[in-house]
């Protein structure tokens, strides 16, 4: 049984991260890894996939994976 604060592999880089929230019937966890990850962000365009998205890094990245 997984618990808050329990060391997990980051479903990104498969680094180890932590573990900060339980979802209430146990089948999903968030998971905070100390990494830097890229975070897109797409904007809405009238012109359609003209617009090129955005990315920037962000550390401290909370993942919702599924339990097993």
């Amino acid at each position: 049984m997984i618990k808050v604060g329990d060391h997990a592999k980051c479903p990104e880089c498969n680094r180890m991260g932590r573990v900060v929230w339980i979802s209430k019937d146990g089948a999903a966890a968030g998971i905070q890894c100390s990494a830097n990850h890229r975070q897109t962000s797409r904007p809405a365009s009238k012109f359609g996939t003209v617009a090129r998205p955005r990315s920037k890094n962000i550390r401290n990245m909370v993942f919702i994976t599924e339990i097993k």
